[in-house]
């Protein structure tokens, strides 16, 4: 995605006016929408009781070997536990954690209930995810997870607060000028020889035809984000803030049967209740499920199917560790080991 798609950035700053808009809007009109990446019943208890009083893994993120998973919910869940044993912090008693960008808390919440002597503290931008994430928290009775709202490029958090930072699919909503800042600030953030795991999406190549440039506007319109950067500029960013690379791993094999399954609700479900919402009067019926606005569905659900062609193009991967080529099509990153400067 790179460059050539910068057009399609919807805000050239996550500290400003229009992207704090923008994903409000995003998530206040379509929020509902993610009440579909569950296994059926988890999606039917979102849908009938609502997001706190459900066992929703409210994950918004790819699930991990889906086809060997018990469950959808099991490979979303497995995502996040993967992330959070990379940080390896199993010897540290009372670990703090931080997630930045955490959407409305699902990971926060399991990491909570994986490790009860942790606390865990999620950030997001967005206001209403938040407020759903201190809700869900509360209604399961979670104690060692809390949430605030802010931008992870300016936290309020001391100088070496975390013993472990993880980031799963949220840093991608950095535009590439703030990126520089973005990881200064995670590094800032991290006790000397701790850990930050990213797993997120990234530019394998410029798109070589329309066709491949329709995909990734599909995607980037469809999820408000800018365009990601590749992996060399990732380790690039990382280096210059003074972390250390453990591990670099392509995974998009253990995502894609996950991607597959996103496309596959996007075509079956999500693209027939679009075209019912847009009849008059059954948008306002179908709104909690994030068809208030039927342009904004169509652009969500032509991101689903559209990012399933950019993996199998070559064009973006995006998940979890291991030395492997940058050109092919999923790259995910374990993120560096803290150098100590005691």
């Amino acid at each position: 995605m790179g460059n050539d798609a910068a057009d399609l950035d919807g805000y050239d700053s996550v500290a400003s006016i229009e992207a704090a808009e923008l994903l409000e809007l995003h998530y206040d009109i379509g929020g509902g929408l993610y009440k579909m990446w569950a296994s059926p019943g988890s999606v039917l208890a979102a849908a009938v009781l609502g997001w706190a009083r459900c066992d929703h893994p409210a994950q918004l993120h790819y699930g991990w070997d889906l086809a060997g998973a018990a469950s959808l919910d099991d490979a979303i869940r497995d995502t996040t536990r993967r992330a959070f044993d990379l940080l390896d912090i199993g010897e540290i008693s009372a670990p703090l954690v931080f997630e930045p960008g955490c959407g409305i808390g699902g990971a926060a919440t399991d990491i909570a209930l994986l490790r009860p002597d942790s606390e865990v503290i999620g950030l997001s931008a967005v206001r209403a995810q938040v407020e759903t994430a201190r809700r869900c928290a509360a209604a399961m009775g979670i104690r060692n997870a809390t949430f605030c709202h802010g931008n992870y490029l300016g936290t309020p958090f001391d100088d070496g607060s975390f013993d472990g930072i993880y980031a799963i699919e949220s840093l991608c909503y950095t535009p590439a000028n703030e990126r520089p800042a973005l990881v200064a600030e995670l590094y800032r953030l991290l006790r000397p020889g701790s850990r930050i795991v990213v797993m997120d999406g990234c530019t394998c190549r410029a798109p070589e035809n329309e066709e491949e440039r329709r995909y990734v506007s599909d995607v980037l319109a469809g999820w408000t984000f800018p365009a990601p950067c590749t992996p060399g500029e990732f380790l690039e960013l990382a280096d210059q803030a003074g972390f250390e690379m453990v591990e670099q791993r392509d995974v998009t094999s253990s995502i894609y049967d996950s991607a597959r399954r996103i496309a596959a609700i996007a075509r079956y479900l999500l693209l027939p209740l679009t075209h019912l919402a847009s009849l008059p009067g059954v948008g306002r019926l179908l709104s909690s499920l994030g068809f208030g606005s039927s342009a904004h569905a169509r652009r969500f659900v032509a991101a689903c199917l559209s990012q399933l062609s950019v993996f199998d193009l070559g064009r973006g991967a995006c998940l979890l560790p291991a030395r492997l080529p940058q050109t092919t099509s999923c790259v995910s990153w374990k993120m560096p080991r803290r150098k100590n400067t005691a």
